[in-house]
């Protein structure tokens, strides 16, 4: 082996242990966001006669159980659509979270800062159908 075939395999073996860590930080920090973005509940619906407390802790529950490693989803957007997004658009984020029996996509998109609910059963083929806002709102849809 050359010289210049060790440092081309070396370089390549250095940007994969970088995209490692890229990667790693980048989901820690989504992991922090998400975890910060739970305590809010003010755009969470509650029927009356239903324990807030208890119903905000079950969604927090269910959005830790279903939690996985982000990474990069997008869908369709779908009607009723969102104010600012055409339908039939494509919008991406990261999904946080997914509950493949419901067919619930929790997704952040660093982009404009906000989380999503997508809905599909598989990540080639996902609606957005105007659903953003809390995590706990987007779980609850």
């Amino acid at each position: 082996m050359t010289a210049s075939s060790r440092r081309c395999r070396s370089a390549r073996r250095r940007q994969g242990q970088l995209n490692s860590i890229v990667r790693v930080l980048m989901s820690n920090a989504l992991a922090a966001k998400l975890d910060s973005a739970l305590s809010e509940t003010s755009d969470v619906y509650v029927n009356t006669g239903v324990d807030e407390g208890e119903y905000f802790e079950r969604l927090r529950k269910s959005i830790k159980e279903h939690q996985c490693a982000p990474y990069l989803v997008s869908a369709t957007v779908m009607p009723p659509g969102f104010p600012d997004i055409e339908t039939g658009a494509k919008i991406h984020g990261y999904c946080v979270a997914k509950d493949e029996e419901t067919g619930h996509w929790l997704v952040y998109s660093p982009k404009d800062d906000t989380f999503y609910c997508f809905w599909g059963t598989t990540e080639n083929n996902l609606g957005a159908h105007g659903v953003f806002g809390s995590p706990l709102y987007c779980w609850s849809a």
